[in-house]
C-alpha cells in the first residue's frame, strides 16, 4: 500500500469522518474516496487537493500526499524564491532542540509539531508517547485540561490568541456555529474537558479578533505558575521557520531572572 494512501485514510479517520461525510464536504463520492485510500483507483490532481482541503491537512501534509501521489504542489519549496532559508521541519525541530528555554515549531493550523525539552517538561509531557494524533496536537485541544488551563494565570488572553487563528485568518475562516471538520473536532477535544474553562469559550471567542492582522514576527504574553516551583513570566514571540509550509517558531523567552531560575529548579526535579 502506497504510504500517501495510509496518510489520506488517517487524515479522515483523525476527524472521525465517514467515507460518506468527507464526500459531503469535498464533492468526491464515498465509493471513489474508497477507491482512493485502497488503492484501485489514482485520484485526479483537482479531486484530491478537494479532499486535502477539506481534511484541513497543513501545506506540508498536503505537499507529501500529493507528492507521494505523482504531483507536484504549487508551493512546492524547490519552486519557491529563496527557498534555503527556510528550514525544512527536521531542521526547525532541531533548531528548537538547542534552546535552554521553552520553544516549540507550531503550523498554520495551531499544532505542535515538535517541542524541545524545556517546553516538555514546563506542560508535563512527552510528545513521543503522548498526543501523537494531530487534533491532540492542537493547542486549542488542550486548553481546556486543567494540566494545562491551570498552570496558565493568563488563559483568557492566551485563548483569544489561538481562537484569532482560527476566526480570522485567511487561509479558512471558521465559525462555531458552522465549523469545518478539523474545527470541529478540536472544539470537540476542547469542549471534553474542565467545564470551568469551556464556560468562558464564548467570551473569549467574542473577544477574539475576526480578522487576522498579525506580521510575520508577533508575540503574546505567557504567564505560567508552575506547582512547587512558582510563577514564570514569558513573551512568546513567533516568527516563521518554513513560510511555504505554513511551519512557525516560538520561543517562550523568560522576562526575568526568577523565571530563569524556575525554570532551572524544574530541569533538576525532572
Amino acid at each position: 500500500m502506497d504510504e500517501w494512501r495510509v496518510q489520506l485514510r488517517q487524515a479522515r479517520e483523525h476527524l472521525r469522518l465517514s467515507r460518506e461525510d468527507a464526500a459531503g464536504l469535498a464533492g468526491v463520492g464515498a465509493p471513489t474516496i474508497k477507491s482512493y485510500e485502497l488503492g484501485r483507483r489514482r485520484p485526479p490532481h483537482a479531486k484530491l487537493t478537494a479532499l486535502l482541503t477539506a481534511y484541513r491537512l497543513n501545506r506540508e501534509e498536503q505537499r507529501r500526499i500529493l507528492e507521494g501521489a505523482g504531483f507536484v504542489s504549487d508551493d512546492h519549496p524547490e519552486a519557491a524564491a529563496g527557498n534555503h532559508i527556510w528550514y525544512t521541519a527536521a531542521e526547525a525541530e532541531a533548531e528548537v532542540r538547542r534552546h535552554a528555554w521553552p520553544a516549540f515549531v507550531m503550523d498554520e493550523f495551531v499544532r505542535v509539531v515538535a517541542a524541545n525539552d524545556a517546553a516538555q517538561r514546563l506542560w508535563g509531557v512527552d510528545l513521543r508517547v503522548e498526543f501523537t494524533n494531530p487534533v491532540d496536537r492542537n493547542l486549542l485541544s488542550v486548553a481546556s485540561n486543567p494540566r494545562f488551563a491551570d498552570r496558565c494565570v493568563n488563559w483568557d488572553e492566551a485563548l483569544r490568541h489561538m481562537l484569532a487563528a482560527f476566526k480570522g485568518h485567511d487561509w479558512a475562516p471558521e465559525r462555531v456555529e458552522r465549523p469545518g471538520p478539523y474545527f470541529a473536532a478540536v472544539l470537540d477535544r476542547f469542549m471534553q474537558g474542565d467545564p470551568r474553562y469551556v464556560a468562558r469559550f464564548l467570551k473569549a471567542w467574542d473577544a477574539a479578533p475576526a480578522t487576522w492582522s498579525n506580521k510575520v514576527r508577533w508575540s503574546y504574553p505567557v504567564v505560567w505558575d508552575e506547582p512547587g516551583i512558582g510563577v514564570m513570566r514569558f513573551e512568546s514571540l513567533t516568527s516563521p521557520a518554513n513560510d511555504p509550509d505554513g511551519l512557525a517558531f516560538n520561543d517562550w523567552i523568560p522576562l526575568d531572572a526568577a523565571t530563569w531560575e524556575r525554570l532551572g529548579q524544574l530541569a533538576s526535579r525532572t
